[in-house]
């Protein structure tokens, strides 16, 4: 029977004593007479979590959420952390002395805990009294006694300052400047699997369309997708996404009509700030969507007099069953799963260019899918299939200039082919026409960090983050790689490791963790990451790593590379 947790999320300061070894909180770091390991923060948690339930079954589904709150992790994640703590302790999975599997249930710390409280600020200040006293009887001359007793006064108010800011440290709401608004996925009331696609296509169109304007900030799609599906109350979404405005919608589709209801929600009292229902002919789609789009940001910028704000966005296509293509492509390409979905993608936005060869944004997300096939290492003639990408966007550009997904398209063809001053050109000019697209401030923040300029790469990486939340794995890596250029060697951990508590089987996030692990001198947790990294793939080459990072200054290679040297591998 598995029981709730005692244990909070963060660690507390403190000491465990759990069967012969000692593990101390406040350093992660876990001790017996012969060794001391330091343990990555999360499996420091993990321990936590155990150790405040010993003797008790904890679920996999509760250690998932102590230990990795609020992130979209597998179920190997856990089952990785598991296997460093067993390794730490060198314990046996088949004869267990300190952490027991319960098959399909969860884990059993079986070892005895015995908790180790620390001293108070009081109980230190009379240690620190009654060795000053001792120390004075036989050495200390009367004004040296003085000194320390003024430095002991020092001390405890400085403790008492420090206990009060802890308690009044309560992090602040990230605010933005600009009016903040997150586009929720809308509903499907009839709940029709084939109108899914539908749904999801106006919600894209919607965020497309609102991301545009410079005087909003627009949550990303990844993190708005997050919640399709979940029962949450906007307040806490709000809160999470860090928006002021909500828009929500509900779609039914009846033959060649459709109604659409859509609300924007003021989280802050609940209240509407806008609300409509369009009942259209589905050919009339683009134009409903383009008016709640200019609605909105009329509600939000309160310009309603002011036509520049309500200017209509370009119509994508005249041609309803070419654009059906389109948001039916999107909705398998966006799964982001298979070669299979990838093929279905192409071949659906093929259809759209078919049925309209002016459709400049079929062209720029079929030159998506290439990337996507090369990155994936699913063609044979890698070098064809980014040409081929780069010719679809720069068609798309051709066919229209402001569109700023093949600017973004584009560039990723050209950093994949290795043509890094052409990929920044591109990153930028798709920053100038999406401001808030989160994927564009990644691009544009790896090719500055290349390039030798961090500290802005750094800021673009920290600005996606914000617009997007709920960010896939790839945000942390580039995060980590930035603060590693700068020498910032516990932060780099810190990123990578979230990383990795995404996407535990990515061989790239452990290599970089392993090279920050060493340069900032922690030589045993890098030797762990080489380990684990040698294991599951020994034919493992810094030669070839040394190849795959196009850093601009060759001493940025030799820092990297170094690490991993100094990591123990070869």
């Amino acid at each position: 029977m598995t029981t709730s947790l005692k244990l909070a999320t963060n660690i507390t300061p403190g000491s465990l004593q759990i069967g012969e070894w000692t593990f101390d909180a406040s350093t992660h770091r876990l001790k017996n007479e012969l060794e001391q390991i330091k343990l990555e923060p999360r499996v420091a948690q993990l321990l936590l979590c155990l150790a405040e339930n010993e003797d008790s079954v904890v679920s996999r589904n509760q250690l998932m959420d102590k230990v990795w709150p609020g992130m979209v992790v597998g179920d190997e994640a856990l089952t990785n952390a598991i296997n460093k703590l067993r390794k730490a302790f060198g314990d046996n999975r088949q004869n267990p002395q300190i952490i027991e599997t319960i098959p399909k249930v969860g884990y059993r710390l079986i070892a005895p805990v015995r908790h180790i409280s620390p001293a108070t600020p009081e109980q230190q200040a009379e240690s620190i009294i009654e060795t000053t006293t001792r120390a004075y009887r036989n050495y200390l001359t009367a004004a040296a006694l003085i000194t320390i007793f003024i430095a002991l006064f020092l001390y405890v108010m400085w403790r008492q300052y420090d206990a009060s800011d802890q308690q009044h440290d309560t992090p602040a709401m990230n605010t933005f400047e600009k009016p903040a608004i997150a586009v929720l996925p809308f509903d499907n009331p009839g709940e029709d699997p084939r109108l899914e696609y539908f749904t999801d296509g106006v919600t894209d169109d919607i965020i497309t369309h609102l991301a545009k304007n410079p005087d909003l900030i627009v949550v990303a799609r990844d993190s708005t997708f997050f919640y399709k599906n979940k029962i949450l109350d906007l307040s806490t979404i709000a809160e999470k996404l860090k928006v002021g405005h909500i828009l929500r919608g509900s779609i039914r589709r009846n033959g060649d009509r459709f109604v659409i209801n859509v609300q924007l929600v003021n989280t802050k009292d609940g209240t509407h700030t806008w609300a409509e229902q369009f009942s259209q002919a589905t050919e009339d789609l683009i134009k409903v969507e383009n008016e709640i789009a200019r609605s909105v940001v009329a509600a939000l910028l309160l310009r309603q007099d002011n036509n520049a704000a309500l200017q209509p966005v370009a119509m994508p296509t005249s041609h309803t069953q070419a654009h059906d293509y389109l948001m039916l492509g999107r909705y398998h390409f966006y799964k982001f799963t298979s070669k299979a979905e990838n093929i279905k993608a192409q071949n659906l936005f093929r259809e759209a260019i078919e049925l309209d060869p002016e459709y400049a944004l079929a062209y720029a997300m079929l030159g998506w899918t290439y990337i996507f096939e090369a990155m994936n290492g699913w063609t044979d003639d890698r070098a064809a299939v980014l040409k081929r990408a780069e010719e679809l966007a720069s068609k798309a550009i051709e066919k229209q200039p402001e569109l700023p997904l093949p600017y973004y398209v584009r560039g990723l063809s050209f950093r994949e082919q290795g043509e890094y001053v052409k990929a920044l050109v591109e990153a930028e000019t798709a920053l100038k026409y999406d401001p808030n697209n989160a994927n564009n401030r990644v691009l544009l923040a790896t090719l500055l960090y290349y390039a030798g300029r961090p500290g802005v790469g750094l800021e673009r990486i920290k600005e996606a983050m914000q617009i997007n939340p709920h960010h896939p794995y790839n945000y942390h890596f580039h995060l980590g790689q930035a603060y590693f250029v700068l020498r910032q060697y516990d932060e780099a951990i810190d990123a990578f490791q979230q990383g990795i508590a995404s996407n535990p089987a990515s061989e790239r996030l452990h290599v970089w963790l392993a090279a920050s692990f060493a340069q900032s001198g922690d030589l045993d947790s890098a030797a762990w990451e080489a380990d684990n990294i040698l294991t599951s793939n020994p034919e493992f080459s810094v030669t070839r790593m040394e190849e795959a990072f196009p850093f601009k200054d060759p001493a940025e290679i030799r820092h990297f590379v170094d690490g991993l040297r100094l990591a123990g591998l070869k």
